[in-house]
């Protein structure tokens, strides 16, 4: 068999996306409770580098980070539904939009990792944050 040799810090930044604005697809959205008893909702998000690669990567929404959460509910289009004060993660299943993603350092034991910086909706993009397209051209 013959193979590219790579060393293992080369691995695992193959494994990483550069940080960016990334179209995504929600594949699952769940109700659960943090390692910290607190209620959550977890999503399950499809990225897209718009070149026909794609990825799984988990985030999670929590009432603490209010910020993130409200803007994930408005770049779903469930504004109406965080305004009520009440959401579900069922309610994020199937939804599309523009997302933040960064790479987070190493902690620990753990590599470094791409995480959800924040969601990409109108208030963000007033805020001079987010991408200034509304036409996100999802390519799954």
């Amino acid at each position: 068999m013959n193979f590219q040799p790579k060393t293992e810090q080369e691995i695992q930044d193959a494994k990483l996306w550069k940080k960016g604005d990334y179209d995504f697809a929600i594949e699952d959205g769940s109700d659960e409770v943090s390692s910290k008893g607190r209620p959550m909702i977890s999503l399950k998000l499809r990225l897209s580098d718009g070149n026909g690669k794609s990825r799984v990567l988990t985030d999670y929404l929590l009432a603490e980070t209010e910020e993130k959460l409200r803007h994930a509910a408005s770049a779903c289009g469930l504004l109406d539904r965080y305004e009520s004060g009440s959401i579900k993660g069922p309610e994020f299943r199937g939804k599309r939009g523009r997302l933040k993603l960064i790479v987070e350092k190493a902690k620990g034991e753990y590599g470094p990792k791409n995480a959800v910086a924040d969601y990409i909706c109108a208030e963000t993009i007033k805020n001079g944050s987010g991408s200034a397209s509304g036409d996100f051209g999802l390519k799954f």
